[in-house]
């Protein structure tokens, strides 16, 4: 029997030669928005203790990992947080693309950004403190939605004083069809313990004239009508004598989607082939300046050489909202992962094209 020596053995280091990176894909991004204009269309999520999944992980709450990772970005920008505050994170609402029925997403919450509001003061969790979640729909979120949807030239206004000969408001006030329902009801749902959410949609306009359903030429509309609403919800929390610990709250939107790239890619095209699916669904001119994040797992491994192969990079066009042609990077055919072995998981961040340990 021969003898064999520990320095003899070839290690797994010696594989990297023919190493490649065989996958590559995102479950996590995430920013800083400064308003509600930054949601090109929104929903208001009535009932955010309702957890939801999304690929097997928690979507709300934020789960463990992924506050972990995004109270490292918060702490780095001079935002005193800690990891249960981003757990804790109230889901305020979603975004959504549109569609020709309008207002008609699923049950579920989709794979689109979700907006949250962190409460760093925070001593009880918010979306379970009944005090809180009473005073935050009747008496903040409310008020906004309500006014939002009169200024939208939507829905009829009923109750106007320019509806009366005198012009003096009616006793019953204004009002609208799309006038959010009280806390009452859901607040009974969370006693109750009824699964399910509940969600009402923001105002949301469509351009006519553009058959993709965007909101073309409403889009100074959306903006003011919206940033008015953020403004509005910011002023009545402000000083708030019940709700002294929900002070400064920050707005934090998260994509669990998963999206596949091409691992050959450079780094500055896999972020923009992220971002491009963000910018569908909100207006960058509302997010944070540097504070864009994108999460990538590449998995790293050896092939058969009979499986490796170089394959093209597929690449396609979309025209934008003012009807420009814009170059789309698409995925490449999956490579063969299930053959791959000795594979290991390699995590980066990307902001702004630059990539650093995750």
């Amino acid at each position: 029997m021969s003898t064999t020596h520990e320095r003899d053995i070839d290690g797994l280091a010696t594989l990297s030669v023919i190493a490649k990176s065989e996958q590559c894909h995102v479950e996590l991004s995430f920013c800083l928005p400064t308003s509600l204009a930054f949601a090109k269309r929104l929903t208001w999520e009535q009932t955010p203790w309702i957890s939801n999944t999304l690929n097997h992980k928690s979507v709300n709450p934020i789960g463990e990992a992924d506050a972990h990772r995004i109270v490292q970005y918060l702490n780095s920008h001079c935002h005193d947080v800690t990891q249960r505050d981003v757990q804790c994170a109230l889901l305020f609402g979603t975004t959504y693309a549109p569609t020709p029925e309008g207002d008609n997403m699923s049950r579920d919450m989709g794979t689109y950004p979700h907006l949250f509001l962190i409460f760093p003061h925070a001593t009880m969790v918010p979306y379970l403190d009944n005090q809180f979640l009473k005073i935050w729909h009747d008496d903040i979120v409310k008020p906004a939605f309500d006014r939002a949807w009169r200024d939208s030239g939507l829905t009829l206004v009923q109750g106007a004083s320019l509806d009366t000969p005198t012009r003096v408001l009616p006793p019953t006030g204004v009002h609208t069809q799309r006038d959010a329902h009280p806390a009452s009801g859901f607040l009974e749902r969370l006693r109750n313990g009824k699964p399910g959410a509940v969600r009402d949609y923001w105002p949301a306009w469509t351009d006519s004239k553009w058959h993709l359903g965007v909101e073309g030429k409403y889009t100074s509309t959306r903006t003011v009508i919206y940033h008015e609403a953020w403004s509005a919800i910011k002023g009545m929390l402000k000083d708030h004598p019940q709700l002294s610990s929900y002070q400064e709250p920050i707005l934090l939107a998260v994509s669990r989607a998963k999206i596949h790239v091409n691992p050959r890619l450079s780094t500055e095209n896999k972020f923009k082939y992220v971002a491009q699916e963000w910018d569908q669904l909100v207006d960058s001119r509302f997010v944070k300046p540097a504070s864009f994040q994108v999460v990538f797992e590449t998995a790293v491994g050896t092939m058969p050489e009979n499986v490796v192969e170089d394959k093209p990079v597929v690449t396609t066009f979309i025209a934008d909202e003012k009807g420009k042609e814009i170059k789309r990077l698409a995925d490449c055919e999956e490579d063969q992962g299930e053959n791959a072995h000795r594979s290991k998981r390699v995590k980066m961040s990307v902001s702004g094209g630059y990539m650093s340990d995750a």
